[in-house]
C-alpha cells in the first residue's frame, strides 16, 4: 500500500502527546470503530500514524456546544455526558453501541462533552483524516492493487501541486480519469500544437524535445509517475515542447475543463488588496512578483513589486525563501496565473494578487 504509506509519512504526528506505556493503541482497536471497521487491515496501519491517545482526568470539557473543532473524538474508556442547548444530559459509556462512533462529529458541536471519571480518548487531526480517508477511498476505487496505478497516483501525491487540491475534489478526480494506450514512437502532445489535456504517464517511457534553429534539442526523458502539459492548460497556450513515447506505455489524462475545475481552479487561490496589507500588517514576509516582461515593468507596475519575468521564474526560484508568502501581480493575466501555478509546483506558498499599478 505505498499510496497510503507515502501519504502517512507526508501527514506525520509532529504533536502526538506522550500515553502511558500499558496502553498500546493497534490495528485491533481501530476495527472496533466505525468507519475503520470497513477499511482493509493493510491501511490501518497508516491511520495509526496520526492517532493520539490521551488520559483525561474527571471533569475534563473535550469540546464545547457551538464550536468548531479540529480534533475528530473517540471515547476508548470510560463515560462522559454529553450536554445539550437545554442543559439535558445524555451518558455515554465505552461499552455502549453508541462508542464506535466518533463524538459528536458535527460542525460545529451539537453537544458539550465533559468526562465523568478518567477516560482514556482517542483523538484525530480532523483535516489529516479527512485526508487519508480520501486517498484510501479514492485509490481503491482505481484498483490500488496494480502497481501501476500506485506508481502514478503516487507521483501525484507527491507532487507540490497536487497537496494543495482540497481532499473532496479527490476521489471525483481519480473518477474523472481516462485511459490512453500509446504506442513506441507515438507523439503525446506537438510543439506549437494548442494544448487540449493534461497527462501522466502511468506506465512507459518518453522524451521530451523541442525546436532548434540547429535541430532538435532533448530536453528530459520522462518514466511512470511523471504528469505534463498543465502549463498549456494554465496559460491558455500552445505547447512548448513534443513529447514523445520511446516505449509502450498507458496515460491517464484529464481533458481541459476537467483540468481547470478539479486542478486549476482549487489551487490558484486569490487575495484582495485589503487581505494582502492585512497579511503585512500581521508581520507576514510577502514578496509581491511582476512577471511580465521588464519594459511593462518599467512602464507602470506597483509599488513594492519585484520584476521576474516569467521565461526567467523558474531559474530565479532557486533564490527565493520557503518561509515568505509570493504573491503574483494579476497584472499580466493569464501569465500571472501560470506564475503562481509554477511556484505552487515548486514547493512555495503563492497566491494571485488583486492589486493596482
Amino acid at each position: 500500500m505505498k499510496i497510503l504509506s507515502k501519504l502517512g509519512s507526508l501527514l506525520g504526528n509532529h504533536d502526538k502527546p506522550d500515553v502511558q506505556a500499558v496502553f498500546v493503541l493497534d490495528v485491533h482497536h481501530l476495527q472496533k470503530l466505525v468507519p475503520f471497521n470497513e477499511m482493509p487491515e493493510s491501511h490501518l496501519g497508516e491511520i495509526l500514524k496520526i492517532a493520539q491517545v490521551s488520559q483525561q482526568p474527571s471533569g475534563k470539557k473535550l469540546f464545547k456546544r457551538g464550536q468548531d473543532d479540529t480534533q475528530v473524538h473517540y471515547l476508548l474508556e470510560g463515560n462522559i455526558n454529553l450536554l445539550d442547548e437545554d442543559f439535558n444530559i445524555t451518558p455515554v459509556s465505552a461499552s455502549d453501541p453508541t462508542a464506535i462512533h466518533a463524538l459528536d462529529n458535527e460542525t460545529p458541536h451539537r453537544f458539550s462533552a465533559i468526562t465523568k471519571g478518567e477516560c482514556r480518548m482517542l483523538q484525530f487531526d480532523k483535516d489529516r483524516l479527512d485526508l487519508l480517508m480520501t486517498w484510501e477511498q479514492a485509490a481503491s476505487s482505481e484498483g490500488e492493487d496494480s502497481g501501476e496505478d500506485e506508481d502514478w497516483m503516487s507521483a501525484l501525491l507527491e507532487s507540490e501541486l497536487f497537496t494543495k487540491v482540497p481532499p473532496a475534489h479527490i476521489q471525483q478526480l481519480f473518477a474523472t480519469f481516462k485511459t490512453q494506450k500509446a504506442g513506441k514512437g507515438e507523439v503525446i502532445v506537438q510543439e506549437g500544437q494548442q494544448g487540449d489535456r493534461f497527462y501522466v504517464l502511468a506506465s512507459g517511457k518518453a522524451v521530451v524535445t523541442r525546436r532548434r534553429v540547429d535541430g532538435e534539442e532533448t530536453l528530459a526523458e520522462l518514466g511512470a509517475g511523471r504528469f505534463f502539459g498543465e502549463e498549456a492548460l494554465i496559460g491558455e497556450t500552445t505547447r512548448n515542447a513534443t513529447i514523445t513515447m520511446t516505449s509502450p506505455g498507458k496515460l491517464m489524462y484529464l481533458d481541459k475543463e476537467q483540468f481547470k475545475k478539479l486542478l486549476e481552479e482549487p489551487v490558484l487561490r486569490t487575495l484582495r488588496a485589503d487581505e494582502i496589507e492585512q497579511l503585512r500588517a500581521k508581520g507576514q514576509a510577502l514578496v509581491l512578483l511582476d512577471i511580465r516582461l521588464s519594459g511593462e515593468f518599467k512602464h507602470a507596475h506597483a509599488e513594492g513589486s519585484i520584476n521576474v519575468p516569467l521565461n526567467r521564474l523558474r531559474d530565479r526560484m532557486k533564490e527565493f525563501a520557503r518561509e515568505k508568502l509570493y504573491i503574483v501581480s494579476g497584472n499580466a493575466g493569464r501569465r500571472s496565473e501560470l506564475g503562481v501555478y509554477l511556484l505552487i509546483s515548486g514547493g512555495f506558498q503563492a497566491y494571485l494578487g488583486q492589486v493596482s499599478d
